[in-house]
Parts: C-alpha cells; sequence; structure tokens
C-alpha cells in the first residue's frame, strides 16, 4: 500500500475530521486505563471478539480529548480493515506510522491503538522497539486471542505491559445499556426489586454482548449472535491456526454450547459427542477455543496439582446469548443459564475459582491468595423443600470441609434469606442483589 492509500483508510477510523460515535461508556475499564495513562508500559486489552475492546479505547481517546489533548495526538489503526488484509506485515507498521507523523506532525505524546494486532506477524518487536528507544508514544493493543500474551510475547515485553482482560457486559453495565442507573442505597433496590428481578432474567438470556443487548428485536438478536460465534469459529480459530475440518470444530463448539455448566475430559466427550472426532483434535480444538474465550474450563479443587488436572473440568461459555443463539436444545436451561452468568461474575471478581467435588458437589470454589474465600451453589429457584435439602446439605459439607462458617445459594427467583444449621450460615440472595454487590 502507498501512503496515500494507507492515509485514506485512517481517516475513516480516526477523530482527526469526523466525529466517531463510541456509545455507552464504560466507566470501569475507563477508570483502569485513566490509571495506566501515567505508566509507560504498553497497555493490552484481550477479550473475545465483538466484546467492546475498540470501543473502549476509542471512548479512552475520547476522554483524552476533554483533558485538551489535540486529536493529531492519536492514532487509530484497525488491522481487520480488508485493506489491509495482504500487506499485514511490520513494513506496514512503519510506513503507517511514517505517514501518520508526516501528514499530522503530533507535538507532544502520542497514543497509539493497535487494534487486532495479533494479526501482524512479529508486531512485539515492532511495540518493544518503540518502548525501548523511550519515544513519546503509549501504546495500547487489543487481541481477541490469548495467544497474544503467549510466553513468546511475555518473553519480548516483560515488564513492559499491563493486562486489562475485557468481557461482555456485567449485570451493572447491563442496567447501565437498560438506561438504569444503579444507586447504593438499599431503600433504591427494595423500591425496584421487581424491575432489577425482571431484567436478570432478561439478562441471563440475552447476555452480555453490547450490540446484542442494544437490539430490540429478539430475531436480529439470535441472527447477530450467531454470526460472533461463527466469525470467532472463522477468524480466531480456523485463520489462525490453519483448521482444515472445519466442520468437526464447529460440531465441537456447538457440542459445548449445548452442554455448557457440565463436567468433562477430553476423552469423555469424544465418547458421548454424536460425530466422530479423535482425542487429539478434541484437545487441539478445545484449547484453540478456550484461547480464543469463545469456552473456559472449571478445575475441580484439590491440594493436589497432580489429582486436580486429572479430574473432569466444566465448561463454561462466554455469554449466555451464544447458548440462546446457537445451541441444540429443548428446554429453557434456566439453571445452566444462571450458573454460567454466575461464573463470568466470579472470575472478574476472584483470583482463583474452582468446583468442589467428593460426596456432594460445591458449584464454585472461591479463592484469593492462599485462603478459599466463598462457596456457592446455584438455583434457578428453592421451592421444593427436596431440592434445598440438596443444595444446603452440599454447602455444609464444603464448609467443614474448607473451615468456613458463611456459604451463598444464588437463586433467579425467590426471595432473600438465611438459613442457620448446625452452627453454618447459609445466604440465599438472588441474582440481581448479588451481581451488583460484586461489581
Amino acid at each position: 500500500m502507498d501512503r496515500e492509500e494507507i492515509m485514506g483508510s485512517l481517516l475513516l477510523w480516526n477523530f482527526w475530521e469526523r466525529e466517531i460515535m463510541t456509545g455507552i461508556l464504560r466507566q470501569g475499564y475507563l477508570g483502569r486505563i485513566k490509571k495506566f495513562l501515567s505508566t509507560d508500559e504498553v497497555v493490552v486489552l484481550t477479550g473475545v471478539r465483538r466484546c467492546g475492546k475498540s470501543t473502549i479505547l476509542l471512548q479512552a481517546l475520547t476522554e483524552l480529548f476533554k483533558a485538551k489533548v489535540p486529536k493529531a495526538n492519536t492514532l487509530y489503526i484497525n488491522f481487520e480493515d480488508p485493506k489491509f488484509y495482504n500487506s499485514l506485515n511490520l513494513d506496514l507498521l512503519d510506513t503507517i506510522w511514517q505517514a501518520y507523523i508526516d501528514y499530522l506532525k503530533p507535538k507532544g505524546k502520542v497514543y497509539l491503538v493497535l487494534d487486532e494486532v495479533q494479526k501482524v506477524k512479529g508486531w512485539e518487536h515492532w511495540v518493544r522497539s518503540k518502548y525501548d528507544r523511550k519515544e513519546n508514544v503509549k501504546i495500547f493493543i487489543t487481541g481477541s486471542n490469548s495467544e497474544l500474551l503467549s510466553p513468546e510475547f511475555a518473553t519480548i515485553l516483560t515488564g513492559r505491559h499491563l493486562q486489562l482482560p475485557v468481557t461482555p457486559l456485567n449485570f451493572r453495565e447491563f442496567l447501565r445499556f437498560k438506561e438504569m442507573n444503579v444507586e447504593s442505597e438499599e431503600l433504591w433496590r427494595v423500591k425496584n426489586k421487581d424491575k432489577l428481578g425482571n431484567l436478570s432474567l432478561e439478562y441471563l438470556i440475552t447476555g452480555g454482548f453490547p450490540k446484542a443487548v442494544l437490539t430490540e428485536d429478539e430475531l436480529l438478536r439470535k441472527e447477530l449472535l450467531s454470526q460472533y460465534f461463527s466469525d470467532i469459529l472463522t477468524k480466531d480459530i480456523v485463520e489462525r491456526h490453519k483448521v482444515k475440518d472445519v466442520s468437526k470444530l464447529r460440531n465441537l463448539a456447538l457440542f459445548y454450547s449445548t452442554n455448557f455448566t457440565r463436567s468433562y475430559s477430553f476423552n469423555k466427550v469424544k465418547k458421548v459427542a454424536d460425530f466422530s472426532l479423535s482425542l487429539d483434535s478434541v484437545y487441539r480444538f478445545s484449547h484453540y477455543m478456550e484461547n480464543a474465550f469463545l469456552i473456559s474450563f472449571l478445575q475441580r479443587f484439590s491440594y493436589s496439582i497432580k489429582n486436580q488436572m486429572q479430574a473432569q473440568r466444566k465448561v463454561y461459555l462466554v455469554d449466555n446469548g451464544i447458548h440462546n443463539a446457537v445451541a441444540f436444545k429443548f428446554s429453557e436451561d434456566k439453571g445452566k443459564l444462571l450458573e454460567n452468568a454466575v461464573y463470568q461474575h466470579l472470575r472478574s471478581a476472584y483470583q482463583e475459582v474452582y468446583y468442589y467435588s467428593e460426596k456432594r458437589e460445591v458449584d464454585f470454589v472461591c479463592k484469593q491468595g492462599l485462603k478459599v474465600k466463598e462457596l456457592y451453589n446455584v438455583c434457578f429457584q428453592l421451592e421444593d423443600k427436596e431440592t434445598l435439602l440438596r443444595e444446603t446439605a452440599a454447602l455444609i459439607e464444603g464448609m467443614k470441609y474448607f473451615k468456613l462458617k458463611e456459604s451463598t445459594i444464588i437463586i433467579a427467583q425467590g426471595r432473600k434469606r438465611q438459613i442457620s444449621e448446625q452452627g453454618f450460615t447459609i445466604s440465599i440472595v438472588p441474582f440481581y442483589e448479588w451481581a451488583l454487590s460484586l461489581s
């Protein structure tokens, strides 16, 4: 590409001569980025495709403009621009940078955004050279694959980067997108209990992909989420890893999307899946999907690392909306949707999350530092006495094992209350109240 073509493309993505709509502010991430601005380190945003990484950085740039940073001192490069497709190499990076400097002539610090930079082989060397030469540039990077933070990358940029994982909307953010401002007073929650309960049920179905949340038409929303699912498989797995048997990859992704929250070994997946797939392919494809943030695996808690690694793992989806858009199902899967949403919130709140399984099973064991801090079970509703006994018995076993006195059952429907038994306290809390207290 020549310089004029490059500048023509950049003009469409940057604020230099036009206003760009940046949507609803995600204040939690903007607060973190603001803190990072005072450091020299490269800021790396990772997360599933379409979760809002690019928009968050565009929002961060608009906040800089409010602080009187000239628009000419910002450069946003989208490496998924089709015009760059045949030129994704380090020469392109050099040419873009020099064209920007020559045309815009920025004075002072430049704020550089490299969006989906993993498409440029060797990009980390280019970024490191900018950092090591102490050029007056603050670099932000986004990527839709966890291999952006691979050992090779980490070695090249050791001590030179700060990571910011980005997820689809949590429940608090979902309410903001639904034009409901959360207040801290308990009276506000009491007054809005019914509305919060209804919106939490909507959240469990819709999920948290920003554009999907803002799409009112249900059929259009499902088409959008189905396209996200396909794009993750195609752009972040097939193209990146040169997968040849695309249909089997898709079948496995649909299997996980349908059977999420269940525990599996890769060998068990091979046996129970209703399509032919080798054990090696199950292993590789599963890790490709995990690297692309489509799924994640939850390990069983054990004080023995060996036992922990050998035990079956539970599989979770990045977002409930994906399940409702693509999964093959005969029921509403309400319990699974609640459990999946709870897991995604816990991942953002705790350093380590596991499940516990001995005589009985506890859905989530949350560990911070050296200590297990919380135990959670998840149940859509607890009107049935037998269900309540099963959930409390599992938590009591878990509390005895971890030497805790309190634990929690998260429900989607029902009232908040506490149960005291055998010297233990179990809180039963509606999802909306728990999620707002967590985030």
